[in-house]
């Protein structure tokens, strides 16, 4: 019989994530390699080209992909990422012993965990740093020499912030037992029903409220 599975994301929610995941490690790697300048001048000017390149989707790819393609969703994203509960504070106190594989008893979730509205805000925060200062620092003769000195330490701050978030991201998506099963959301769009239930107890009922035959339809 057939695993029983529910729609998590749609298809421009998923290219968004993609867009910005993709654009973020190109971004980070290619600065990396700036940085620590052992290329030698052909290899800085290529990884230069391929920094700046890679701003134009980071800044406005994503952004646009949510907006035009699935703007009620995304407004329900940033609604849920900003409206906190006494769940939501008790599964950010109780999550590191779920992170490190240690057993715990994590409070209901709606259809994003406390954890990944951090997630959110830690990258939408960080994202909108980062687009700020590098286009700064891409344009920064038109700037004067005192606002590019602040831009080069904070966008290099952010970049250390951000990947750090986006490695526990990945780990928590492909490496950790209980939630490696959200990859799957963005990859097909949908998720183990069980899944659902165990890791987002309330959107999971909400689903079958608004729809008490959901649970067949969505069996793939």
């Amino acid at each position: 019989m057939p695993e029983e599975r529910v729609e998590r994301f749609n298809l421009a929610e998923r290219l968004g994530h993609w867009s910005h995941g993709i654009a973020f490690i190109v971004l980070l790697l290619t600065g990396l390699a700036l940085v620590f300048r052992g290329f030698g001048g052909g290899g800085l000017r290529l990884f230069r080209s391929v920094h700046h390149f890679m701003a134009y989707p980071f800044t406005f790819l994503t952004v646009l992909i949510l907006l035009l393609g699935t703007p009620r969703t995304m407004g329900q994203w940033l609604k849920e990422c900003l409206t906190w509960r006494a769940d939501d504070w008790r599964f950010v106190a109780a999550f590191p012993r779920e992170f490190f594989g240690l057993k715990v008893q994590l409070p209901e979730q709606g259809k994003f965990n406390a954890g990944e509205k951090l997630n959110s805000l830690l990258t939408i925060s960080g994202s909108l740093l980062m687009a700020v200062t590098g286009w700064l620092l891409i344009f920064r003769d038109s700037f004067s020499p005192a606002v590019v000195a602040w831009a080069l330490p904070l966008h290099s701050a952010g970049a250390l912030v951000m990947g750090g978030v986006i490695l526990g991201h990945i780990y928590l998506a492909l490496g950790h037992p209980n939630s490696r099963e959200s990859i799957n959301g963005m990859l097909s769009g949908k998720v183990a029903a069980k899944f659902a239930r165990e890791h987002h107890a309330r959107w999971y009922r909400e689903l079958q409220e608004k729809d008490p035959r959901g649970k067949k339809q969505q069996v793939a």
